[in-house]
């Protein structure tokens, strides 16, 4: 059996844990959770790489709403080796022997930070909780499916209390958008300038003629209107 040490959940299997998520419900504050405010449909696609042994991931968001512009990035998790934990290890991990840690990483945007990325629990099919801050400012509560019902989001709401988490204060992602099969979810990564966009590359779009934008309009207009003709 493939396993990932340096997650919480017990005999970690990133190959089990592969494929696609649906964000539910979270908290998301401080540096990891800037920009996700207003985000609806998050959800993350995740691939094992055996030979780095690391997963890499691919987060969508659609913000305001479900008609909304979409942005998405790129990141690879990883876990620190035990050379690479000996000169970051506290006292407390070197007694409780433990070995390794899992961070999240962005290899084309070398000026965010490094996040910690822990599944504290998952079954795999149904539901994961994952931790992405060294404090308890950020969790993700995740579902295979978009909308398994306030049951389920009350559910594990109320778990994550057990990892030190206030209940009160993590808020359901709405999944109102059209909802996109997998094929569909493929061919869209497939597009010309998806993988630049995830990247953070952007090349020459080759314009016959200037962009006009009105500056009255919001941000989000602009930035939905530069989308648009990136993708077109």
């Amino acid at each position: 059996m493939m396993m990932m040490r340096g997650m919480t959940a017990k005999n970690f299997d990133p190959v089990r844990y592969s494929g696609r998520w649906f964000e539910v419900a979270s908290l998301k504050r401080g540096f990891a959770g800037q920009g996700q405010e207003d985000c609806h449909c998050t959800q993350g696609v995740y691939s094992f790489d055996e030979k780095s042994r690391s997963i890499q991931v691919d987060t969508f968001c659609v913000h305001g709403g479900p008609d909304g512009y979409i942005t998405g990035i790129r990141g690879r998790v990883q876990c620190l080796s035990e050379e690479d934990m000996a000169s970051a290890e506290t006292d407390l991990e070197r007694q409780e022997m433990i070995r390794e840690k899992c961070f999240l990483r962005f290899p084309t945007l070398p000026f965010i930070p490094k996040e910690p990325y822990d599944v504290l629990a998952t079954d795999y099919d149904n539901y994961a909780i994952v931790s992405g801050a060294k404090d308890t400012s950020f969790i993700q509560i995740y579902s295979r499916t978009p909308n398994p019902g306030p049951e389920f989001i009350e559910k594990y709401k109320s778990y994550v209390a057990n990892f030190g988490y206030d209940p009160s204060k993590i808020k359901d992602t709405p999944q109102d958008c059209e909802y996109m099969s997998s094929d569909q979810l493929a061919l869209m990564m497939s597009m010309p300038g998806m993988n630049e966009a995830l990247t953070n590359q952007f090349p020459d779009l080759k314009l016959k003629a200037p962009i006009a934008l009105n500056p009255f309009t919001s941000v989000f207009e602009t930035l939905k209107k530069l989308l648009e003709l990136y993708f077109k």
